[in-house]
């Protein structure tokens, strides 16, 4: 099931755009990595997401670019491209402009992999060195002044040896003193720059089934504390899942639940996953407990939706051609196979006018989670 709704992040200003100030491209499969500048358009600027399997070409082709035209580039290694979690290929947004660096945080700052392994004393027990981790990764991209996406990264620690893969490259011409210029980042925060991309409004989409018409009995929180449901609607919180049909009639542990709240004067939900709640005994029985980072309130209103094990682990096999002049962004589905040329028999497909990716730890808008297999957020330009 495919659910969508229009979030007003934005409306167009055909006037304080310029034309061919911008060209979007995405590659599924490609048999190399070209990023040739376009014809339409005199770049400054160069922001390129790519799967692990083509990083290392990329990465070469990002210094050519930045030694031989004084191009600024900014380079992040992604799980997945548009559409549908595809794991093979690249996404290319070019600018008339440069990009605006906001903060930089350099890798090894976070990985402390290279530092040795304490010795024992011969008294106290040494654990063993740790040969497997993730790290919090964040690139942040401010597209206007009210929106920003915050994308997690791709593990390339097998393709580059970096756990994450993630840098820029300043042009000569940028007197601005930016340290982290040429260096293995953790984090990166970038603005696109202003009256250079005319971003509509934006369409999300989820993979959500209703448990309850929220429209014939809204459901209100009545007891809370921090991110616990005690009561909704006077009755325990638990027993609006327990007594689900539509959950409990699945059986499968692979289902996932996820809820919408809704704060008094705010127009937009937030979104949180229910990670525990209800069974055994005891004062905690009937609670539910969702996102740690939920703030939940009195007075707050819910929503209760499920993912079922076929929409979570299978996306739709054909190629999305309505995908274009927009930026997507995804929460990929999990990689359950080694097939990196999903949907296509491995032909190398261009998509003109569109620039995305996806992550399997999933992204936010403005602070708001997209973190379910196959939410997508589109936004027109």
């Amino acid at each position: 099931m495919i659910r969508s709704s229009w979030l007003g992040i934005g409306r167009r200003l055909s006037t304080l755009a310029r034309a061919n100030a911008f060209y979007t491209k995405t590659t599924l499969n490609p048999q190399q990595v070209s990023l040739t500048p376009p014809s339409q358009l005199s770049p400054k600027s160069l922001i390129v997401l790519s799967t692990p399997t083509q990083l290392n070409e990329v990465i070469g082709r990002s210094i050519d670019l930045h030694q031989e035209h004084d191009l600024q580039v900014v380079v992040a290694g992604v799980d997945s491209v548009v559409p549908h979690s595809h794991r093979n290929g690249i996404s290319e947004l070019w600018l008339d402009e440069p990009i605006k660096i906001e903060e930089s945080t350099q890798l090894e700052e976070k990985d402390r992999k290279h530092e040795h392994p304490k010795q024992s004393d011969g008294i106290h027990i040494v654990t063993a060195k740790e040969n497997w981790k993730t790290i919090d990764s964040n690139f942040d991209i401010t597209l206007n002044l009210k929106n920003k996406v915050r994308l997690s990264l791709a593990n390339t620690v097998f393709q580059t040896h970096h756990l994450v893969t993630l840098f820029y490259f300043q042009p000569s011409y940028i007197q601005e003193s930016h340290n982290n210029s040429g260096q293995t980042l953790s984090d990166l925060a970038i603005s696109l720059p202003e009256s250079t991309i005319n971003f509509g409004k934006a369409q999300s989409f989820d993979k959500w089934t209703p448990l309850y018409d929220s429209e014939s009995e809204p459901l209100l929180i009545l007891k809370c504390t921090g991110n616990l449901v005690k009561e909704i609607n006077r009755k325990p919180a638990a027993k609006f899942l327990e007594n689900n049909d539509k959950l409990m009639n699945i059986g499968s542990k692979d289902t996932q639940v996820f809820v919408k709240l809704y704060k008094p004067n705010q127009e937009l939900p937030q979104k949180f996953e229910v990670i525990a709640g209800g069974g055994g005994w005891g004062a905690k029985a009937n609670m539910l407990a969702i996102s740690p980072e939920a703030k939940l309130s009195i007075g707050d209103r819910i929503e209760f939706f499920m993912l079922t094990p076929e929409d979570r682990f299978n996306p739709n096999p054909e190629l999305d051609t309505t995908l274009q002049n927009g930026f997507v962004f995804e929460c990929s589905y999990e990689n359950v196979t080694y097939n990196e040329t999903f949907g296509n028999d491995g032909e190398t497909i261009e998509m003109q006018n569109l620039f995305g990716c996806g992550s399997e730890k999933g992204f936010k808008l403005n602070n708001i989670n997209f973190a379910s297999a196959g939410e997508r957020l589109l936004i027109d330009t």
